[in-house]
Parts: C-alpha cells; sequence; structure tokens
C-alpha cells in the first residue's frame, strides 16, 4: 500500500505557496483582501494555481486536457500522472479532486466493494463504512485510482479501460482532466493554461 501514495507536499509547504502567490498578486484578492489562492477559513480547498507552483518545483508541469478532444487522443506517454477534478453541481457542494496513476509493477491491495467515485462518505452503506479485512487480490501492471474516498487504492486497467473510466464518469459529472508531465514540451491535445470557460473562475484543491 505505502508505494501507491506518499506525502511530498505538507500542509506548510502548501500554505507557502499560497502565501508567495497572494503576494506576488494581491489585487486578485479584490476588496475583501484576504489570500485568493486557499480558502479563507483555513480548512485547506487551494487554488489550482498553488497546485500548479507546487509541482513546478519537483519539476513537473500541469497541462489541462482540451475537452474538444477524447481522452482517448491524448498522448500518456510521458505522463507521470492524471489529477481529476469533479465540478460543483450546486452552491454548496465543493468540488473533488483525486488522482489516477500508473504503476508498472503488480501490486497487491485489500479486494473491496466498489463505491462511487464523488460519492461523499455520509452516503455509503454501511456495509461500506465498517471496518473489516478484505481478502488481498494482485493486479497487473495497469492505472489506479488514488481518491481519497475510497476505502484503498482501487485498481483500474491497462489503458483502454482508462479510457472507458473517464468516459463513463465524465457522463455523470462535469470534470476537468490535467496530466502531470515533466517540464518539458506539450503534446496538442493539452494546455498549460486552463480552457477559456474555466478562466474566470480556478478551481481549488483541497
Amino acid at each position: 500500500m505505502s508505494k501507491l501514495q506518499r506525502e511530498v507536499f505538507t500542509h506548510a509547504d502548501l500554505e507557502r505557496i499560497a502565501k508567495y502567490l497572494h503576494e506576488l498578486h494581491p489585487e486578485q484578492s479584490g476588496w475583501l483582501k484576504f489570500n485568493s489562492h486557499k480558502n479563507f477559513l483555513g480548512f485547506g480547498y487551494y487554488d489550482i494555481n498553488v497546485i500548479i507552483a507546487a509541482l513546478n518545483e519537483k519539476g513537473y508541469d500541469l497541462l489541462w486536457h482540451d475537452k474538444r478532444t477524447g481522452i482517448e487522443d491524448a498522448d500518456l506517454s510521458g505522463c507521470v500522472g492524471i489529477i481529476i477534478h469533479i465540478q460543483p453541481d450546486w452552491f454548496f457542494r465543493r468540488g473533488h479532486w483525486f488522482a489516477l496513476k500508473h504503476f508498472e509493477e503488480n501490486l497487491t491491495v485489500p479486494k473491496v466493494p466498489a463505491t462511487y467515485v464523488g460519492e461523499p462518505r455520509a452516503a455509503r452503506s454501511i456495509s461500506e463504512n465498517e471496518e473489516r479485512e478484505y481478502e488481498p487480490k494482485t493486479h497487473d501492471p495497469g492505472f489506479w485510482n488514488l481518491d481519497s474516498k475510497l476505502r484503498h487504492p482501487e485498481y483500474i486497467g491497462d489503458r483502454e479501460l482508462l479510457n472507458a473510466f473517464l468516459q463513463k464518469l465524465s457522463k455523470r459529472n462535469r470534470l476537468h482532466i490535467l496530466l502531470v508531465v515533466p517540464s518539458v514540451d506539450h503534446t496538442s491535445t493539452s494546455s498549460s493554461q486552463p480552457p477559456s470557460s474555466s478562466l474566470s473562475s480556478s478551481p481549488s484543491v483541497e
């Protein structure tokens, strides 16, 4: 399990970056003068610009996948990870962020009941929420869903199954798909800038 996720950035790292971005362009906060790159109540939920800057520190870029092209057309050969943003569908529901990653080796994790991506914990059944031991299962190399709302990382499979996973997800939700790549030339189906419809209000991350 430790191979699937590890702490790269601490809360202090993200606070430092948010503070730097705010001091760089304080006018973006408007007349309220609070830091627009994070939740003003101190609950995290950082602006996407904080994540872009954090990845830049590690030598990576975050590319926005062009929604006008299918995810099956994206070149993932140099992609080290995929970040998904599910946009809120009503005013009081925050957007949800989670990551997908490809692993080249066989990995063993507990086999758990399927849960719906983006479904709040409170909406899950009692059987899904209760603590229990699950039978371990070994999976071939492939893509994994590292959503924190899942009890354990969830195996997706090969590129074809990844495409099907994202296509199904996009039918139920409004999505942003972002590709984490080394800081090199970008593919034609992705951009380092958000799509024009998103420029007015950058999404935030928890």
